[in-house]
C-alpha cells in the first residue's frame, strides 16, 4: 500500500525522527521546536510529536507553512529575526529542540530551552561549541518500532510524507545540489531506471 519511493526512503527518515524524539524525551503537554521542520526528518518528527500530544513549533520557509500547519505544527519563518519570532510564539521558552537544519540556530535554541540538555542536532557541525548533542546514527534499533507506528498512519492517509523529487543514478549530482540548498520539500530519492 506504499509507493516504492516512499518505501525506499521511509526507514532512515522515520527511524531518525523517532530516535531523536526518544533522545529528547518529549511528552504530551510539552513544547518542541523543530528547525527545518518541512524537510524529511523534520516533517516526520513534527507528525510523530504532534500525534503524541506535544505542541510543535516548526521553522521553515513561508511556502511550507501550510504544509506544517496540516502536519500539526505552528510554523515560524526562519532567517533574520528568527529569535524574536520564536520568543513571540513561545515567550516561556520551549522544553526541547530538534535541529535538522544546521544553519546557525543552536545559540537561540539553547537559550529558548534553558540550556543544552534537551537540544539535539542532526545537522550542525558546531554542536560541541554549544554543548549540544549530535546524533548521526539514524534510527538504529528503534527503526522497526518507528515503522510499525508510522506505516498504518501512511496507509490511512494520516501521515504526510512528500517526495521532493526522484532522480536516476546519473542525476545524483543534481539531487545533491538540491539537498545542499536546504530547500527541498520532502525527501529526494535516487531510483533505478
Amino acid at each position: 500500500g506504499v509507493s516504492w519511493e516512499i518505501s525506499g526512503s521511509l526507514a532512515g527518515v522515520v527511524g531518525t525522527a523517532y530516535k531523536t524524539l526518544a533522545m529528547l524525551d518529549v511528552s504530551a503537554g510539552e513544547t518542541l521546536l523543530i528547525h527545518a521542520a518541512s524537510g524529511g526528518v523534520g516533517l516526520a518528527a513534527v507528525q510523530l510529536a504532534a500525534a503524541r500530544g506535544v505542541r510543535v513549533i516548526g521553522t521553515a520557509g513561508e511556502r511550507n507553512h501550510e504544509l506544517l500547519s496540516e502536519a500539526g505544527a505552528t510554523p515560524v519563518l526562519y532567517g533574520d529575526g528568527l529569535a524574536g519570532r520564536l520568543r513571540e510564539i513561545a515567550p516561556q521558552g520551549v522544553d526541547a529542540v530538534l535541529d535538522a537544519s544546521g544553519r546557525g540556530e543552536l545559540g537561540v535554541s539553547v537559550e529558548l530551552a534553558g540550556g543544552p540538555d534537551r537540544v539535539l542536532t542532526i545537522a550542525a557541525q558546531d554542536a560541541a561549541e554549544h554543548g549540544v548533542r549530535f546524533h548521526g546514527g539514524g534510527g538504529g534499533g528503534d527503526t522497526i518500532t518507528a515503522l510499525d507506528e508510522v506505516l498504518p498512519l501512511i496507509e490511512a492517509g494520516k501521515f504526510i510524507f512528500p517526495i521532493a523529487g526522484t532522480f536516476s543514478l546519473e542525476q545524483a549530482g543534481e539531487a545533491l545540489e538540491i539537498s545542499e540548498s536546504g530547500h527541498a520539500r520532502g525527501k529526494l530519492v535516487i531510483v533505478p531506471v
